[in-house]
Protein backbone atom coordinates (compact mmCIF):
# COMPACT_ATOMS: atom_id res chain seq x y z
CA UNK A 1 0.00 0.00 0.00
CA UNK A 2 1.27 3.65 -1.12
CA UNK A 3 1.92 6.10 1.81
CA UNK A 4 -0.98 8.32 0.18
CA UNK A 5 -3.02 5.36 0.98
CA UNK A 6 -2.22 4.99 3.95
CA UNK A 7 -2.43 8.77 4.66
CA UNK A 8 -6.47 8.33 3.04
CA UNK A 9 -7.18 5.70 5.77
CA UNK A 10 -5.69 7.36 8.61
CA UNK A 11 -7.77 9.99 8.11
CA UNK A 12 -10.76 8.70 7.44
CA UNK A 13 -10.35 6.19 10.80
CA UNK A 14 -9.24 9.41 12.63
CA UNK A 15 -12.61 11.23 11.82
CA UNK A 16 -15.27 8.04 12.42
CA UNK A 17 -13.26 8.27 15.83
CA UNK A 18 -14.18 11.58 16.17
CA UNK A 19 -17.64 11.39 15.31
CA UNK A 20 -18.36 8.61 17.41
CA UNK A 21 -17.17 10.25 20.45
CA UNK A 22 -19.44 13.34 19.70
CA UNK A 23 -22.52 11.40 18.97
CA UNK A 24 -22.13 9.75 22.30
CA UNK A 25 -21.41 12.64 23.66
CA UNK A 26 -24.60 13.82 22.03
CA UNK A 27 -26.92 11.25 23.12
CA UNK A 28 -25.68 11.75 26.58
CA UNK A 29 -26.15 15.12 27.29
CA UNK A 30 -29.55 15.49 25.61
CA UNK A 31 -32.62 16.54 27.60
CA UNK A 32 -35.14 14.22 27.75
CA UNK A 33 -39.00 15.42 26.24
CA UNK A 34 -40.96 16.14 29.40
CA UNK A 35 -44.88 14.87 29.48
CA UNK A 36 -46.11 18.27 30.06
CA UNK A 37 -43.78 19.64 27.05
CA UNK A 38 -45.26 17.38 25.07
CA UNK A 39 -49.03 18.23 26.28
CA UNK A 40 -49.84 15.86 28.33
CA UNK A 41 -50.61 18.46 31.72
CA UNK A 42 -53.73 16.67 32.60
CA UNK A 43 -54.88 14.50 35.34
CA UNK A 44 -57.15 11.52 34.16
CA UNK A 45 -60.49 13.30 36.02
CA UNK A 46 -59.61 16.77 34.70
CA UNK A 47 -60.56 14.91 31.26
CA UNK A 48 -63.79 13.48 32.47
CA UNK A 49 -65.61 11.39 29.81
CA UNK A 50 -63.95 13.37 27.54
CA UNK A 51 -61.42 11.10 25.29
CA UNK A 52 -57.59 10.84 26.45
CA UNK A 53 -54.21 10.23 25.66
CA UNK A 54 -51.72 8.66 28.47
CA UNK A 55 -48.22 10.06 28.30
CA UNK A 56 -45.77 6.88 27.48
CA UNK A 57 -43.45 8.12 30.21
CA UNK A 58 -46.23 8.80 33.33
CA UNK A 59 -49.40 6.85 33.51
CA UNK A 60 -50.93 9.85 35.75
CA UNK A 61 -49.98 12.49 33.20
CA UNK A 62 -53.26 13.13 30.24
CA UNK A 63 -53.69 14.81 27.13
CA UNK A 64 -57.76 15.80 26.60
CA UNK A 65 -58.51 14.84 22.85
CA UNK A 66 -62.16 15.97 22.92
CA UNK A 67 -61.80 19.59 23.41
CA UNK A 68 -62.82 21.37 20.62
CA UNK A 69 -64.66 24.97 19.78
CA UNK A 70 -67.76 24.45 17.50
CA UNK A 71 -65.47 23.91 14.09
CA UNK A 72 -63.54 20.93 16.03
CA UNK A 73 -60.19 22.27 15.57
CA UNK A 74 -59.05 25.45 18.05
CA UNK A 75 -57.25 25.41 21.15
CA UNK A 76 -59.39 26.23 24.46
CA UNK A 77 -57.79 29.47 25.49
CA UNK A 78 -58.64 31.51 28.83
CA UNK A 79 -61.75 33.40 28.15
CA UNK A 80 -63.53 31.51 25.90
CA UNK A 81 -67.40 30.95 26.57
CA UNK A 82 -68.31 27.46 27.98
CA UNK A 83 -71.84 25.96 26.64
CA UNK A 84 -73.84 24.23 28.39
CA UNK A 85 -73.34 21.04 25.31
CA UNK A 86 -69.15 21.27 27.02
CA UNK A 87 -68.12 22.65 23.96
CA UNK A 88 -66.25 26.11 24.10
CA UNK A 89 -66.18 29.21 21.33
CA UNK A 90 -63.77 32.71 21.29
CA UNK A 91 -67.00 34.38 20.09
CA UNK A 92 -70.68 33.40 21.08
CA UNK A 93 -72.46 31.07 19.03
CA UNK A 94 -76.18 32.07 18.72
CA UNK A 95 -77.33 28.15 18.82
CA UNK A 96 -75.84 27.48 22.13
CA UNK A 97 -76.18 28.35 25.79
CA UNK A 98 -73.32 30.29 27.30
CA UNK A 99 -73.01 29.27 31.36
CA UNK A 100 -69.82 30.26 32.14
CA UNK A 101 -65.97 31.57 31.05
CA UNK A 102 -63.28 29.52 30.75
CA UNK A 103 -60.34 30.68 33.42
CA UNK A 104 -58.03 27.37 32.64
CA UNK A 105 -56.79 25.39 29.83
CA UNK A 106 -57.54 22.24 31.68
CA UNK A 107 -61.56 22.93 30.53
CA UNK A 108 -62.38 25.05 34.13
CA UNK A 109 -64.55 27.37 33.63
CA UNK A 110 -66.34 30.19 36.55
CA UNK A 111 -70.45 30.96 36.13
CA UNK A 112 -71.65 34.05 34.64
CA UNK A 113 -73.25 35.16 37.90
CA UNK A 114 -73.05 35.11 41.61
CA UNK A 115 -74.57 32.01 43.49
CA UNK A 116 -74.34 33.75 46.73
CA UNK A 117 -74.53 37.70 46.63
CA UNK A 118 -76.75 39.03 49.77
CA UNK A 119 -72.39 39.40 51.76
CA UNK A 120 -71.54 36.84 53.70
CA UNK A 121 -69.91 38.19 56.86
CA UNK A 122 -68.28 36.40 59.76
CA UNK A 123 -71.76 35.27 61.03
CA UNK A 124 -72.23 32.83 57.81
CA UNK A 125 -70.34 29.52 57.86
CA UNK A 126 -69.62 28.20 54.67
CA UNK A 127 -70.04 24.79 54.34
CA UNK A 128 -68.63 24.31 51.08
CA UNK A 129 -72.06 22.92 49.48
CA UNK A 130 -73.46 26.17 48.34
CA UNK A 131 -72.66 25.40 44.92
CA UNK A 132 -74.27 22.24 44.53
CA UNK A 133 -77.70 23.44 43.88
CA UNK A 134 -76.49 25.53 41.60
CA UNK A 135 -78.26 25.19 37.81
CA UNK A 136 -77.50 27.43 35.28
CA UNK A 137 -79.19 26.79 32.21
CA UNK A 138 -79.99 23.22 33.51
CA UNK A 139 -76.25 22.54 34.19
CA UNK A 140 -75.16 20.77 37.27
CA UNK A 141 -71.77 19.23 38.77
CA UNK A 142 -70.95 22.86 39.96
CA UNK A 143 -68.78 23.36 42.67
CA UNK A 144 -67.80 26.07 46.04
CA UNK A 145 -64.03 27.56 44.45
CA UNK A 146 -61.02 26.60 45.90
CA UNK A 147 -58.04 28.79 47.15
CA UNK A 148 -56.39 27.89 44.35
CA UNK A 149 -58.92 28.15 41.60
CA UNK A 150 -59.62 31.61 43.02
CA UNK A 151 -55.90 32.44 42.33
CA UNK A 152 -56.38 31.39 39.00
CA UNK A 153 -59.11 33.11 37.91
CA UNK A 154 -57.82 36.18 39.75
CA UNK A 155 -55.02 36.14 37.40
CA UNK A 156 -56.77 35.88 34.53
CA UNK A 157 -59.57 38.24 35.91
CA UNK A 158 -58.94 41.19 32.41
CA UNK A 159 -59.65 38.30 30.28
CA UNK A 160 -62.57 36.85 32.15
CA UNK A 161 -64.61 40.15 32.79
CA UNK A 162 -63.56 40.51 29.08
CA UNK A 163 -66.14 37.93 28.14
CA UNK A 164 -68.61 38.68 30.59
CA UNK A 165 -69.29 41.65 29.49
CA UNK A 166 -69.59 40.94 25.97
CA UNK A 167 -72.15 38.18 27.03
CA UNK A 168 -73.74 41.10 29.00
CA UNK A 169 -73.06 39.10 32.11
CA UNK A 170 -72.17 39.95 36.12
CA UNK A 171 -68.49 41.17 36.00
CA UNK A 172 -66.47 39.54 38.54
CA UNK A 173 -65.36 43.19 40.18
CA UNK A 174 -63.60 44.13 43.09
CA UNK A 175 -65.64 42.32 45.50
CA UNK A 176 -64.20 39.24 48.06
CA UNK A 177 -64.50 35.75 46.68
CA UNK A 178 -65.21 33.62 49.75
CA UNK A 179 -63.48 29.74 49.24
CA UNK A 180 -63.51 28.30 52.92
CA UNK A 181 -63.69 29.08 56.87
CA UNK A 182 -60.92 30.02 59.53
CA UNK A 183 -61.00 29.91 62.91
CA UNK A 184 -65.02 29.36 61.80
CA UNK A 185 -65.19 32.37 60.03
CA UNK A 186 -65.70 32.51 56.73
CA UNK A 187 -62.39 33.65 54.32
CA UNK A 188 -61.59 34.60 50.51
CA UNK A 189 -59.65 36.34 48.10
CA UNK A 190 -60.17 40.51 47.78
CA UNK A 191 -60.61 40.88 43.78
CA UNK A 192 -59.13 43.97 44.68
CA UNK A 193 -55.88 43.28 45.57
CA UNK A 194 -55.60 39.54 44.75
CA UNK A 195 -54.60 39.22 48.83
CA UNK A 196 -56.45 36.92 51.69
CA UNK A 197 -59.33 38.81 52.98
CA UNK A 198 -61.00 37.56 56.41
CA UNK A 199 -64.27 37.95 57.79
CA UNK A 200 -63.48 37.92 61.69
CA UNK A 201 -64.94 41.29 62.24
CA UNK A 202 -67.82 41.20 60.98
CA UNK A 203 -67.43 44.25 58.20
CA UNK A 204 -66.05 42.69 55.61
CA UNK A 205 -68.60 41.03 53.10
CA UNK A 206 -68.14 38.37 50.71
CA UNK A 207 -69.39 36.50 47.95
CA UNK A 208 -69.86 32.92 46.22
CA UNK A 209 -69.49 32.21 42.44
CA UNK A 210 -69.39 28.80 41.21
CA UNK A 211 -67.06 26.67 39.28
CA UNK A 212 -67.33 23.79 36.93
CA UNK A 213 -65.33 21.79 34.19
CA UNK A 214 -66.09 21.34 30.50
CA UNK A 215 -65.72 17.27 30.96
CA UNK A 216 -68.29 17.48 33.34
CA UNK A 217 -70.97 18.82 30.60
CA UNK A 218 -69.58 16.60 27.75
CA UNK A 219 -70.23 13.84 30.18
CA UNK A 220 -73.62 14.39 30.40
CA UNK A 221 -73.64 15.30 34.16
CA UNK A 222 -76.62 17.67 33.71
CA UNK A 223 -78.88 16.92 37.07
CA UNK A 224 -82.08 15.09 36.42
CA UNK A 225 -85.31 17.48 38.07
CA UNK A 226 -85.54 16.33 41.27
CA UNK A 227 -89.56 15.38 41.60
CA UNK A 228 -91.50 17.70 44.38
CA UNK A 229 -91.55 15.33 47.43
CA UNK A 230 -95.51 14.38 48.74
CA UNK A 231 -96.22 15.66 51.98
CA UNK A 232 -98.87 14.21 53.89
CA UNK A 233 -100.85 15.57 57.21
CA UNK A 234 -102.17 13.85 59.96
CA UNK A 235 -105.45 11.81 58.29
CA UNK A 236 -104.41 11.45 54.80
CA UNK A 237 -104.50 8.01 53.15
CA UNK A 238 -100.66 7.12 52.57
CA UNK A 239 -100.20 5.54 48.95
CA UNK A 240 -97.11 4.25 47.68
CA UNK A 241 -96.90 3.30 44.21
CA UNK A 242 -100.06 3.55 43.55
CA UNK A 243 -101.57 1.86 46.46
CA UNK A 244 -103.13 2.76 49.66
CA UNK A 245 -101.87 1.23 52.61
CA UNK A 246 -103.44 2.99 55.56
CA UNK A 247 -104.25 6.41 57.35
CA UNK A 248 -101.54 8.91 58.45
CA UNK A 249 -101.58 8.81 62.34
CA UNK A 250 -98.38 10.81 63.04
CA UNK A 251 -95.76 13.33 60.81
CA UNK A 252 -92.45 14.94 61.42
CA UNK A 253 -92.63 18.57 60.72
CA UNK A 254 -91.49 18.35 57.21
CA UNK A 255 -94.76 16.26 55.93
CA UNK A 256 -92.63 14.09 54.72
CA UNK A 257 -91.88 11.14 56.99
CA UNK A 258 -93.94 9.67 60.52
CA UNK A 259 -95.97 6.79 61.08
CA UNK A 260 -99.43 5.21 58.79
CA UNK A 261 -101.82 2.93 60.72
CA UNK A 262 -104.41 0.47 59.21
CA UNK A 263 -107.43 -1.18 61.24
CA UNK A 264 -107.43 -4.94 61.60
CA UNK A 265 -110.74 -6.44 63.50
CA UNK A 266 -110.64 -8.27 66.14
CA UNK A 267 -108.44 -10.80 67.99
CA UNK A 268 -106.71 -11.69 71.14
CA UNK A 269 -103.25 -10.12 72.39
CA UNK A 270 -100.89 -12.61 70.96
CA UNK A 271 -103.21 -12.81 67.52
CA UNK A 272 -102.93 -8.93 67.30
CA UNK A 273 -98.86 -8.66 68.11
CA UNK A 274 -97.93 -11.80 65.60
CA UNK A 275 -100.84 -10.46 62.55
CA UNK A 276 -98.75 -6.79 62.70
CA UNK A 277 -95.62 -8.63 62.71
CA UNK A 278 -96.12 -10.49 59.90
CA UNK A 279 -97.38 -7.64 57.49
CA UNK A 280 -95.04 -6.36 54.88
CA UNK A 281 -97.27 -4.01 52.57
CA UNK A 282 -95.24 -1.57 51.30
CA UNK A 283 -92.01 -2.79 51.99
CA UNK A 284 -92.44 -1.20 55.65
CA UNK A 285 -91.30 -1.95 58.83
CA UNK A 286 -94.92 -2.94 60.69
CA UNK A 287 -95.90 -3.74 64.39
CA UNK A 288 -98.59 -3.19 67.03
CA UNK A 289 -99.70 0.53 67.05
CA UNK A 290 -99.53 2.06 69.81
CA UNK A 291 -102.32 3.09 72.27
CA UNK A 292 -102.87 6.64 70.72
CA UNK A 293 -101.86 5.97 67.21
CA UNK A 294 -104.38 3.56 67.56
CA UNK A 295 -107.01 5.65 69.23
CA UNK A 296 -106.53 8.18 66.00
CA UNK A 297 -107.80 5.46 63.84
CA UNK A 298 -110.85 4.02 66.11
CA UNK A 299 -111.66 7.07 68.39
CA UNK A 300 -113.97 5.04 70.28
CA UNK A 301 -113.51 2.10 71.69
CA UNK A 302 -114.13 0.29 75.38
CA UNK A 303 -114.88 3.44 77.59
CA UNK A 304 -117.77 3.16 80.00
CA UNK A 305 -119.91 5.54 79.70
CA UNK A 306 -123.22 4.18 77.53
CA UNK A 307 -125.41 1.82 78.56
CA UNK A 308 -127.74 2.11 75.44
CA UNK A 309 -125.85 0.03 73.14
CA UNK A 310 -126.59 -3.33 72.95
CA UNK A 311 -124.24 -6.29 73.43
CA UNK A 312 -123.52 -6.58 69.32
CA UNK A 313 -122.35 -3.06 69.06
CA UNK A 314 -119.85 -2.83 71.46
CA UNK A 315 -116.77 -2.48 71.04
CA UNK A 316 -114.66 -3.22 74.35
CA UNK A 317 -111.30 -1.60 73.63
CA UNK A 318 -108.16 -1.98 71.59
CA UNK A 319 -105.16 -4.59 72.17
CA UNK A 320 -101.83 -1.96 71.52
CA UNK A 321 -98.36 -1.81 72.25
CA UNK A 322 -98.95 -0.08 75.03
CA UNK A 323 -101.22 -2.46 76.44
CA UNK A 324 -104.61 -3.49 76.41
CA UNK A 325 -107.23 -0.17 76.73
CA UNK A 326 -109.92 2.17 75.62
CA UNK A 327 -110.04 4.94 73.29
CA UNK A 328 -112.48 8.09 73.26
CA UNK A 329 -112.00 11.08 70.50
CA UNK A 330 -108.49 9.88 69.93
CA UNK A 331 -107.81 9.53 73.30
CA UNK A 332 -106.13 6.67 74.97
CA UNK A 333 -107.02 5.36 78.30
CA UNK A 334 -106.09 2.08 80.41
CA UNK A 335 -109.78 1.70 81.30
CA UNK A 336 -112.70 1.69 82.73
CA UNK A 337 -113.98 -0.50 79.74
CA UNK A 338 -117.89 -0.95 78.55
CA UNK A 339 -120.48 -2.97 80.72
CA UNK A 340 -119.98 -6.54 79.69
CA UNK A 341 -116.55 -6.30 78.40
CA UNK A 342 -114.72 -7.02 81.55
CA UNK A 343 -113.73 -10.78 80.62
CA UNK A 344 -113.50 -10.36 77.01
CA UNK A 345 -110.02 -10.69 75.18
CA UNK A 346 -111.05 -10.54 71.79
CA UNK A 347 -110.56 -6.82 71.12
CA UNK A 348 -109.90 -4.68 67.98
CA UNK A 349 -106.18 -3.69 67.00
CA UNK A 350 -104.58 -1.86 64.72
CA UNK A 351 -100.97 -2.00 62.86
CA UNK A 352 -98.66 0.45 62.14
CA UNK A 353 -95.65 1.52 60.73
CA UNK A 354 -93.17 3.64 59.86
CA UNK A 355 -92.94 5.65 56.34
Amino acid sequence: MNKNCKLTIGAMLLLTTAFSVAEVRAQTCVVPPTCEGLGYDKAASDCGGLAKLRCPFDDSKYFCTAYTDQDGNKAIAVGDIAYSDGTYSAVPVPSKIPVGVVYSTSGKFIALSFQKTEGIDCRYTVTGKECSSYTANNTGSWTNPTKEELDVVYANKAKIDATLLNLSATSLGTGNYVYGNYSNDPIGISFSTGQTAYFGTCSTQGVIRCVNTLANLANGTTPTPTPTPTTYKVGDTYVKDGIALGKVVEVDSSGQHGILAVSMGQGDASTANSVCVAKTNGGLNWGLATGIHACTLVKNAGIYIDYSYSSDEITCGIHSASGSGACSSSNWYTGPIRKNCESTNMLGYVCEAAF
